[in-house]
């Protein structure tokens, strides 16, 4: 089984603006950025499920994929409480340095933690592994991947955002090629 992992689209706020659950509108070059994306995936069978976050910045791209289009709330972006919205450097340098220091259990004021991602992220992985089909396109965001990649290559989850994960980035996850205990995700 194949699983890709896509990306959204750059967003329109840019990436100066920590903006994990907030709804934010896509840029104005998403036109020319999902062309890409097809182009590094290739055509999707119409039966084919693409799953996606409900946020409107991947569900457009989901659409312009093709496929069986279905939402799925764990593959939301993590979430940031009270820093949604917030430039990185107007965020107070206490609060990031104490996030920073343990990034798999200490959440954003108001947040979640990667624990808590993880979790999400879990649930979301024995569902798409669970699937009877050659192919699943899964449309997310940053946070998701990196936290699903992290466990793939037996990675602390705090260190999920040393993974570099671009806009419109394509993953592709061959389930067959895994070992047995990667395919199931443990925290």
């Amino acid at each position: 089984m194949d699983i890709w992992l896509i990306r959204h689209t750059s967003v329109a706020i840019g990436s100066s603006y920590c903006y994990g659950r907030s709804d934010v509108a896509l840029a104005g070059t998403f036109a020319d950025e999902a062309a890409v994306v097809r182009s590094k995936i290739g055509a999707v069978d119409q039966k084919a499920p693409v799953i996606t976050s409900p946020a409107q910045r991947c569900f457009k791209l989901a659409a312009t994929l093709g496929g069986e289009l279905q939402q799925d709330d764990d593959l939301w972006e993590m979430n940031f409480g009270s820093w949604e919205g917030v430039k990185w450097n107007d965020l107070p340098r206490e609060e990031i340095d104490k996030w920073a220091g343990d990034l798999g259990h200490t959440p954003p004021p108001g947040g979640e933690t990667l624990i808590d991602l993880g979790h999400r992220v879990k649930r979301a992985w024995q569902r798409l592994t669970a699937m009877q089909v050659p192919t699943v396109y899964c449309v997310t965001h940053a946070g998701v991947i990196r936290v699903l990649l992290a466990h793939l290559f037996e990675m602390p989850v705090g260190r999920a955002f040393s993974l570099a994960v671009d806009y419109g980035g394509c993953t592709l996850l061959q389930v067959s090629d895994l070992p047995p205990k990667l395919k199931k995700f443990n925290l």
